[in-house]
C-alpha cells in the first residue's frame, strides 16, 4: 500500500494474492500465512471442464434438508465470487423447509390474485397462472418443484449491476453444490413472487428499499444425470 493512500483500499486481498515473498499483509494475517494456490494442470483443467459440462438444472429433491455444515461449505466459496469494486453489497436468504412450506403458499395465493393483473408477470404468465394453481391442488409443485430450500439473492434498488453479480452469486453456490450432490434450479416463480408480493417479501425479510434480483431452488438429489447432452456452439465474431 502506498503510504497516505490506506483509504483507498477496498479490502480485496489482492495485495496478499500477489506477494511474491508473503510478506503482505492483509485484515491481520501475513500472506506467508495464506493458503496457497495450485499450478494450473492438464488434470486439473479437465476435472473443471467436465464439472462445469456435467452441471443440470434439477428438478427432483430429496425432503430432507441440507445440512448447515455442507451450506456453510458453499458459502464460503460463494465470498470469493467476483464483485464489481469489491463492493458485495449483495445478500442471501435462505429458507427453512418450513419457511419454504409457507412461501409456496404465498406464492399460490399471489399467482391467484395480484399477478393476475401485474403489468409484467400478468402478461408473462398468463397462459400458465391456471394450470400452475389446478397442478398445485392436485398435490402437485410445479412451482418449487418440492426443493426443501429456497436461496435468495437480494440488494440495494440502486445497485447498477445488482441482477449481474446475483446470477454470479448463485451460480457459485451451484457449481460447488454440486459437489456435494446437491442439486441446484434458478427458480423464475420465486424470483417474480419476492418482486412483487409483500407478504412474500415479508416472509422473507426484505426491506423495502431491496430488491430481490434471483432465487434458486435447491436440495439433496434424487436422480444422477448419466451422460452430457450436446449444446449449440456460442455464437461469436472476432473483430
Amino acid at each position: 500500500m502506498i503510504e497516505g493512500r490506506e483509504h483507498l483500499c477496498n479490502d480485496c486481498g489482492q495485495c496478499t494474492a500477489y506477494c511474491p515473498v508473503g510478506a503482505a499483509i492483509h485484515n491481520g494475517i501475513l500472506a506467508a500465512d495464506l493458503e496457497k494456490t495450485s499450478m494450473p494442470s492438464s488434470s486439473a483443467s479437465k476435472t473443471i471442464i467436465q464439472a462445469l459440462k456435467q452441471r443440470r438444472s434439477y428438478r427432483s429433491f430429496s425432503s430432507q434438508p441440507v445440512k448447515q455444515s455442507d451450506l456453510e461449505k458453499i458459502l464460503e466459496v460463494v465470498g470469493y465470487a467476483p464483485s464489481g469494486g469489491n463492493n458485495r453489497f449483495l445478500r442471501l436468504i435462505i429458507t427453512k423447509p418450513e419457511t419454504t412450506k409457507k412461501f409456496l403458499e404465498l406464492i399460490a395465493q399471489w399467482f391467484d390474485g395480484d399477478c393476475r393483473t401485474d403489468p409484467v408477470y400478468g402478461k408473462r404468465y398468463a397462459s400458465k397462472i391456471d394450470s400452475i394453481l389446478e397442478r398445485y391442488r392436485a398435490g402437485q409443485d410445479p412451482i418449487l418443484r418440492n426443493a426443501p430450500s429456497v436461496v435468495f439473492s437480494v440488494g440495494p434498488k440502486t445497485a447498477v449491476w445488482g441482477s449481474v453479480e446475483s446470477g454470479i452469486n448463485l451460480t457459485y453456490f451451484n457449481l460447488v453444490a454440486e459437489t456435494m450432490n446437491i442439486g441446484c434450479c434458478f427458480a423464475g416463480y420465486a424470483t417474480a413472487a419476492a418482486k412483487r408480493s409483500w407478504e412474500v417479501r415479508e416472509l422473507l425479510g426484505i426491506k423495502e428499499d431491496e430488491e430481490c434480483f434471483s432465487a434458486m431452488c435447491f436440495g439433496y438429489k434424487t436422480i444422477r444425470a448419466q451422460r452430457i447432452p450436446t449444446r449449440r456452439l456460442v455464437e461469436f465474431k472476432t473483430v
